[in-house]
């Protein structure tokens, strides 16, 4: 029988996948963070200067958007105020990203449509090479729009890889093993917020003088994924069950493998083809209008409007504006930040680890139940914040047990649901919709939370809680356990759910294979 072993093939695979995809998404969301005051005051002249030590900034409350520097002699603080159209400039160029991603996204169903799996990773990596040329020329040639136009490609690659990474691991991977596989994609988006955070540093390439190498290095992983991805194997269920190529996917399944026996899982997507016949690759229209998957786009559509409105952007802004309250000197942020980073990261690790034993359903509704009532007590430490000096480090430990909750949970699960729940046909419309909700949210709370805090004030997060709870009660009630079973048998449960009749004789054929 196939399908136990993990072969050096599937991890160099997998390794590669997720390297040269799910690395750079992360990687790319943090590198413009903390060289940012130095690429404004290359780019922009602002519009005043205060030498009393009193920044003008703060007064228009644009804190985020301004540069600093340090006169060794006199010591006193100048910073420069952006104008509003250089703000406008500014704001664009970092969340021109986000929008990118939400075009890359819907994106992806077409692209693996025309390419298959492992040539639209390759395709992909276009857009980041191309878009790491352009940034590192932006400073020779003096041109925030050599800025612009590749973030926004970035968004799009970041955009496809958060639906063709998880749909190629997991189609590659033995059953078993296929929840902790698909894991390692948000480990390594992870991976990437880390190393955007420690590359940026001053002591490393954050500097005035190497910037835009830094942003540039987003390539490297590309360049990696094109040297070695040609050499690993396509999704052999793509070559089976879309291409019709039964030869090829056996000799990649074997490959993968590492074994001739491997009729069992041949078998198996011989069945899904035989349930797929009928049907060629759907669109995203068409899922919506399915009844047979009713349930499971319910459930795409919770888990990844959930994710986004979970708050997780939101709290990390509100840490930085919690150190600064903290009065936490401003050179010591960026290496908080960087342990925020690490934490995330192995908790993301402990994730993967308990993934395949403790199950999908059970850690996606205890991180949504942890990250829900880490805003009670969020809420609850900054309305008291006035009673006692206490309560600012209450809302810092709340914050970490909301990283919590979401790293083990909403962070790696809610992919590999997205691409588990539907069979072959469905799947990269069902990864297109999801991921293209995901960004989309993302771009709403970011536009949005700014005036919530102005207005709501300690209560901000009254709104997250709201929707964490409904998440967390929705998985309780809803959501199928999909540990250590095939596609087609996942697809089976929810057909049940559907109200769609399920054929005794066809009912004993998905019986796992001895």
């Amino acid at each position: 029988m196939s399908g136990g072993r993990v072969t050096c093939v599937l991890l160099v695979s997998v390794a590669i996948a997720v390297i040269g995809g799910s690395f750079q998404y992360g990687y790319n969301i943090s590198v413009v963070n903390a060289p940012a005051k130095i690429i404004q005051e290359y780019f922009f002249e602002g519009e005043s200067c205060d030498v009393n030590g009193t920044s003008i900034v703060q007064q228009n409350n644009a804190t985020d958007y301004t540069s600093s520097y340090a006169n060794d002699s006199v010591k006193t603080t100048c910073e420069i105020v952006l104008t509003p159209a250089e703000l406008l400039i500014w704001s664009v160029t970092v969340s021109i990203y986000t929008v990118g991603g939400m075009f890359g996204a819907f994106m992806t169903g077409i692209l693996v449509g025309i390419f298959g799996r492992k040539y639209a990773l390759l395709a992909m990596n276009f857009l980041s090479i191309s878009g790491a040329i352009m940034m590192a020329c932006s400073k020779p040639a003096d041109s925030i729009a050599l800025l612009i136009i590749p973030r926004f490609m970035l968004g799009v690659y970041a955009g496809l890889a958060t639906g063709v990474v998880p749909m190629y691991i997991g189609e590659i991977s033995p059953k078993q093993y296929r929840g902790a596989v698909m894991a390692l994609n948000q480990l390594l988006i992870t991976v990437g917020l880390l190393a955007g955070q420690v590359l940026s540093l001053t002591e490393i390439i954050g500097t005035p003088e190497l910037w835009n190498l830094l942003l540039a290095f987003t390539c490297v992983p590309s360049l990696i994924e094109l040297a070695v991805l040609p050499f690993c194997p396509e999704s052999p269920r793509c070559l089976l069950i879309d291409k019709k190529d039964e030869d090829a996917a056996r000799d990649a399944l074997k490959r993968l493998r590492g074994t001739s026996d491997v009729e069992a899982e041949i078998d198996e997507m011989k069945n899904e083809a035989s349930a797929d016949s009928a049907e060629s690759q759907m669109s995203v229209l068409q899922i919506l209008r399915d009844r047979t998957i009713r349930w499971q786009i319910y459930t795409v559509c919770v888990i990844q409007i959930g994710q986004p409105l979970t708050g997780i952007n939101a709290v990390f802004f509100y840490l930085n504006t919690i150190l600064e309250t903290a009065q936490v000197d401003p050179d010591s942020r960026n290496y908080i930040s960087v342990g925020v980073g690490v934490y995330n990261v192995l908790l993301t690790i402990v994730s993967v680890s308990v993934i395949e034993k403790a199950g999908r359903k059970p850690l996606l509704f205890w991180g949504w139940a942890v990250a829900t009532g880490s805003h009670v007590l969020l809420t609850l430490s900054l309305s008291l914040l006035h009673v006692s000096p206490a309560m600012q480090y209450i809302s810092i430990v709340s914050v970490f047990i909301f990283i919590t909750g979401f790293a083990i949970g909403p962070g790696p699960i809610c992919w590999i649901l997205t691409a588990e729940m539907f069979r072959q046909s469905a799947r990269p419309a069902a990864l297109s919709l999801g991921c293209g909700l995901n960004w989309f949210f993302n771009v709403v709370v970011a536009l949005v939370f700014p005036f919530m805090q102005r207005f709501m004030n300690q209560y901000v997060f009254l709104v997250f809680l709201i929707v964490s709870a409904v998440v967390t009660a929705y998985i309780g009630m809803v959501v199928e356990e999909t540990k250590n079973q095939t596609f087609q048998e996942i697809s089976r449960k929810f057909e049940r759910r559907n109200g769609v009749k399920v054929d005794l004789e066809e009912e004993e054929e998905m019986k796992p294979l001895k």
